[in-house]
C-alpha cells in the first residue's frame, strides 16, 4: 500500500490535473495557473472548509468525506438559488495517507460535483498534519435570495424534515451499527443532499422573503434569521423526521435536541409571502422536491415551538466553531 509520502506531490498533482474539466469557452487548459470563463449571468461564490479533527466522525468513509465537503459548500449556493458552474478544491493531505484512501476521497468529491452539475476546474494541494478540504463553488443565480427581508405574517417553511442526521452522528459516535433504525439515520448523515433544484425553483418563484441553509442546526438558523431581521418565529408544526423519532425512542435520546440542535441537514429554511405560498409550493414540487410549512414570522423577537401540545422556547444551541 503506497502512501502519499511515498508518491510525492507531483504524482498527486498529475492524478488530479488529468481529471480536471475545462469550462465552455475557456482558453486556458486544465492545470494552468488560473481558470478563465466567459460570464453571461449574475455570479455568486461560496466556500466551506472541512477538517478531519472536527468534521469526520469514526466510521465515515473517505468517499463520504469528499461528498460531504462539496455538499456543504453547495448548500449555501442552493440557499441563494444558485446553479453550480465550477468548483475549486484545495487539499491539505497527511503524508501517511494511503493513495487508495486519496482516490476514494477524490471519487466522492467528483461524485458530488457531478451530481450538482458543476465541474472541478482547479485548486491546490499541500501537506498537512490532518486532512483539510476547502471547497469554493462558483454558480450562476438569476434572482439570489438574501437572508434579510422577512416580515411578520410570512410563512416559514423547510425543504425536508429534521433530526435524522443528528441521530446518525450519534449512532456513529456510539457505535450503534447493525441495528436497522441506526443504519437508516447513519445513511442520511453520510449522504446529505444540497437542495440545488429546490433553491433555484424557489428563487425564480419570487415568493421568498429570506432564505438560509440549515447545516448548523434548525435552532441556529432560526436564531440567525431572527437576529438579522428583528422578528421571531412561532413554530406550530415542527418538521420531525420519522426515522429520528424512532431512533430517539429506541436509544432514549432527546428528540427535541435531534430536531432543533443537531445540524447537518443541509435543508433550506425559507420565509414565504403568505399570498404566494401556493406558487412556491408548486415551483418546488415541479422539480420533485417538497416545501413543508412549519410556522410563521411574528413581531416579538422570540422563537417558540409547539412541542406535543405545549409551546416552549427554542434556545440557541446549534454548532459554533471555537466553542
Amino acid at each position: 500500500m503506497r502512501s502519499l509520502g511515498d508518491l510525492g506531490e507531483r504524482y498527486i498533482l498529475k492524478y488530479v490535473i488529468d481529471r480536471l474539466e475545462q469550462l465552455n469557452g475557456s482558453l486556458l487548459p486544465p492545470g494552468d495557473d488560473t481558470v478563465d470563463m466567459i460570464l453571461s449571468n449574475r455570479i455568486i461564490f461560496s466556500s466551506d472548509m472541512l477538517l478531519e479533527s472536527t468534521d469526520i466522525p469514526p466510521g465515515m468513509s473517505f468517499r463520504d468525506v469528499g461528498y460531504k465537503a462539496v455538499t456543504a459548500t453547495t448548500s449555501d449556493i442552493a440557499a441563494k438559488g444558485g446553479k453550480p458552474i465550477a468548483y475549486l478544491i484545495s487539499l491539505a493531505l497527511p503524508s501517511k495517507m494511503l493513495f487508495d484512501e486519496f482516490e476514494e476521497l477524490w471519487k466522492g468529491i467528483e461524485e458530488a460535483a457531478k451530481g450538482y452539475g458543476g465541474k472541478i476546474v482547479g485548486g491546490d494541494t499541500n501537506e498537512g498534519k490532518e486532512l483539510v478540504i476547502d471547497v469554493i463553488c462558483l454558480a450562476e443565480a438569476m434572482n439570489p435570495v438574501p437572508r434579510i427581508g422577512m416580515r411578520p405574517g410570512d410563512i416559514v417553511a423547510v425543504t425536508g424534515r429534521f433530526g435524522a442526521q443528528a441521530a446518525g452522528l450519534h449512532a456513529l459516535l456510539n457505535n450503534f451499527r447493525g441495528e436497522a433504525v441506526a443504519e437508516k439515520v447513519i445513511e442520511k448523515f453520510l449522504r446529505p443532499r444540497a437542495r440545488v433544484e429546490e433553491g433555484i425553483a424557489l428563487a425564480m418563484s419570487s415568493a421568498l422573503t429570506a432564505s438560509m441553509d440549515s447545516s448548523d442546526g434548525l435552532s441556529e438558523t432560526l436564531h440567525t434569521l431572527m437576529d438579522l431581521n428583528g422578528y421571531g418565529f412561532r413554530i406550530d408544526d415542527p418538521p420531525i423526521d420519522d426515522d429520528a423519532r424512532r431512533y430517539a425512542e429506541r436509544f432514549d435520546v432527546d428528540l427535541f435536541d435531534l430536531v432543533f440542535h443537531g445540524g447537518e441537514e443541509y435543508e433550506l429554511v425559507v420565509t414565504v409571502k403568505p399570498k404566494m405560498f401556493k406558487d412556491a409550493l408548486k415551483s418546488v414540487e415541479s422539480v420533485g422536491g417538497s416545501l413543508i410549512p412549519i410556522g410563521r414570522v411574528i413581531e416579538e423577537k422570540i422563537i417558540e415551538v409547539k412541542w406535543f401540545g405545549e409551546y416552549v422556547t427554542v434556545e440557541r444551541r446549534g454548532y459554533e466553531h471555537f466553542r
